[in-house]
């Protein structure tokens, strides 16, 4: 198995508000070729139910107690076996389904 262009770790901590926007954001991308990795700080509102709603396009989720938000990438970032590292937050979105494709092509390109 190749490695991925990108790898994609988003911290998330009682995120329902926005959390599916942001996974359909990423899952819904015109290529495949990276990997999403979602590190839950044990949240207690519905944000877990709905990473699990998508267990099978998330590549890898870390439910566990963490020390915040930079701890949080700390731990997904040293499971990542991409060549390009990209932060998305709970509360952000890719603005279309081709934003990895288009920045694959902008940095093979230059």
């Amino acid at each position: 198995m190749t490695s991925p262009f990108f790898s994609i770790v988003t911290p998330v901590f009682n995120g329902e508000k926005f959390i599916e926007e942001t996974i359909n954001s990423v899952i819904n991308q015109s290529i495949d070729d990276y990997e999403y990795i979602i590190v839950d700080n044990l949240s207690t509102d519905s944000t877990p139910n709905i990473i699990k709603k998508y267990s099978s396009k998330i590549h890898k989720t870390i439910f566990e107690k963490d020390r915040g938000m930079y701890d949080a990438l700390s731990k997904g970032f040293s499971n990542c076996k991409g060549k390009y590292f990209y932060w998305l937050n709970s509360d952000d979105f890719l603005k279309d389904n081709n934003v990895l494709k288009n920045l694959k092509n902008y940095l093979l390109t230059h």
